[in-house]
């Protein structure tokens, strides 16, 4: 896609309270703090809000009045585009992975039901067309129905989310020193290429940490550097062995640390994602892999409304 917006025009769209950089401790000499991004947003939450600002902003500029994007039956992605759209009042349509929830709503998770429940038109694609994406003839055969439309890939991971997510760094800028570490859950790897983009354009000299929540996840080392012309610019690392088991899995230690830590703390933690990167934070500080003296942001990614652990 090629780029052409005004930054300025309808920047507004999802302007909310900027979001708090708190302090949490300091474990083994090393200073924890915490953006707290799952404040932003009651539903488009977190990285969410981040990834569909500029994506909105394009398709309200371009006049474009469709939406599609992909995901899961629990996707928050699914849930927050949809609010967005009804936002801007733009439709939307949601391909789903799984054909056998086409027949049986009763199935539909919490997340399928508030989307269908905030106007997304649902389209049930099985495991083998929703791999091809929009290469899938029934994804073509959908989309074809329409004149103007813009598709937002699974997880929202494109140029334009890179725009908002970079914003975090903007934003942490007028709060708190550089840090030397910054570290978030991947899921697609955009989040962490808008760290990227937004540290490299501050000049920070701040190693961003990702903490993939997909088994076998090492393909987001590429995916990261399809998405960010900065990535080699800037000191950047994924650590692949806190999947705790595969998306959406949780081992007993992951769940016992998210508990404590949330009653120590009151920041809640949610399961699929920042329990993860919260837990890799601190096995990464006592195995020395972030040395004392360090002083390290986690990224609050959000996505409360998926359950919290």
């Amino acid at each position: 896609m090629t780029i052409k917006i005004n930054l300025q025009q309808n920047s507004d769209i999802f302007d909310s309270e900027k979001t708090p950089c708190q302090t949490i401790q300091v474990f083994k000499n090393v200073k924890i703090s915490c953006k707290r991004d799952d404040l932003n947003h009651p539903i488009i939450q977190g990285n969410k809000l981040r990834k569909l600002k500029y994506n909105i902003i394009y398709a309200l500029q371009n006049n474009i009045g469709h939406f599609a994007t992909f995901g899961g039956a629990y996707s928050n992605h699914i849930v927050a585009a949809a609010q967005a759209a009804k936002i801007a009042n733009i439709n939307i349509i949601g391909f789903i992975r799984g054909e056998e929830l086409q027949s049986t709503p009763e199935k539909w998770s919490h997340c399928l039901h508030q989307a269908h429940g905030t106007g997304m038109k649902l389209v049930f694609l099985s495991r083998q067309e929703y791999r091809l994406k929009q290469k899938s003839d029934v994804v073509k055969q959908h989309l074809s129905r329409y004149k103007n439309f813009m598709v937002i890939p699974e997880g929202g991971s494109n140029a334009l989310a890179l725009l908002g997510v970079a914003e975090i760094i903007d934003e942490l800028a007028k709060q708190i020193e550089p840090p030397t570490h910054i570290i978030t859950a991947c899921g697609t790897g955009g989040t962490c290429a808008g760290l990227i983009d937004g540290v490299y354009k501050q000049g920070w000299n701040t190693k961003i940490i990702g903490i993939p929540v997909l088994k076998g996840a090492e393909f987001l080392v590429n995916d990261i550097e399809n998405l960010s012309q900065n990535h080699s610019q800037v000191s950047w690392q994924l650590y692949f062995d806190y999947h705790a088991g595969g998306y959406a899995k949780l081992e007993d230690k992951y769940v016992s640390f998210g508990q404590q830590f949330s009653k120590k703390t009151k920041i809640p933690l949610e399961k699929i994602y920042n329990v993860k990167s919260f837990f890799a934070t601190y096995d990464l500080i006592e195995k020395g892999l972030i040395p004392a003296g360090s002083e390290v942001v986690i990224l609050h990614t959000g996505g409360l409304q998926g359950g919290i652990v």
